[in-house]
């Protein structure tokens, strides 16, 4: 027997909710600029907005849904595609981007596996390979499409880890591992090596943080030092961090230096290129 879904609406609901969205969107974006970049709500004065209603009993049509909270996003968010939007690192909508966000909605594409979403992996892949090209490497690297710059970074030094952590590592454990692995970064770096080490069993001790030059760059001498402090030691390195361009003043660290000292000591170097 076939059960209707709750959720579903018709093929003609569907055109039309999405026909006024599209305008309210395309209205949105024109006169953006016309908007203050935030109100400036506290997020008390955002929860009374939104109310504080208990769980419905029943549910609210799709047309008055879609209604209603295009209302508290458009009226109530930082704008940050507007032209005075100057702060943190968040990239502006783009019209094509939300047209996108729409097909892939529409389909929900699961790129786990190839056999799950075959055409959608395939436009994976070929989208890391440009990307590959476009910053000048080969094409025959490989990568993936996150959700943000956590789970890159996240997935980075899991990687860097795998590569210079003894192979017993994966059935052993960190406890087990006979010398203590150590990473680098600058005090420029932002927070997320911080849960990784948490996350990933190392500890925040685990972590050198190598103080900056005048220029809030990585001092590379300190930190070329640190290495061998930490090698005598009986430490064991295997990460180094440079930022291209910092979260808090897009400093550029200098990459081909720390990349140098990387080579010579056989670590594994991550670029965290927030801007």
């Amino acid at each position: 027997m076939y059960r209707e879904s709750p959720i579903a609406i018709t093929k003609d609901e569907f055109k039309k909710i999405g026909y006024q969205l599209i305008d309210t969107i395309s209205d949105f974006i024109d006169t953006i600029d016309e908007k203050p970049v935030t109100t400036g709500e506290t997020p008390q004065q955002i929860q009374t907005v939104l109310g504080n209603a208990s769980l419905p009993e029943n549910g609210t049509s799709v047309s008055e849904l879609v209604l209603k909270t295009t209302d508290l996003l458009f009226n109530h968010s930082l704008l940050n595609g507007h032209p005075k939007f100057f702060g943190y690192i968040t990239s502006s909508p783009a019209p094509i981007g939300a047209l996108a966000d729409l097909l892939g909605a529409a389909v929900n594409p699961n790129v786990g596996a190839n056999i799950l979403s075959p055409m959608a992996t395939a436009i994976e892949k070929q989208t890391v390979k440009w990307l590959a090209e476009f910053i000048g490497i080969p094409s025959t690297c490989g990568g993936i499409l996150v959700s943000g710059g956590n789970m890159a970074n996240f997935t980075a030094f899991l990687a860097a880890r795998t590569a210079k952590a003894p192979k017993s590592l994966k059935e052993d454990g960190l406890l087990n591992t006979h010398s203590e692995m150590v990473l680098y970064c600058s005090k420029a770096t932002h927070t997320w090596i911080e849960k990784a080490a948490v996350l990933f069993g190392h500890g925040t001790k685990a972590i050198r943080w190598i103080p900056t030059d005048v220029k809030n760059k990585m001092n590379t001498e300190i930190l070329s030092q640190t290495i061998k402090d930490d090698l005598q030691n009986g430490k064991k390195p295997f990460l180094v961090i440079g930022n291209a361009g910092d979260v808090s003043s897009g400093v550029v660290d200098n990459l081909s230096e720390i990349a140098a000292i990387c080579k010579a000591q056989d670590l594994w170097f991550h670029i965290d290129g927030a801007y």
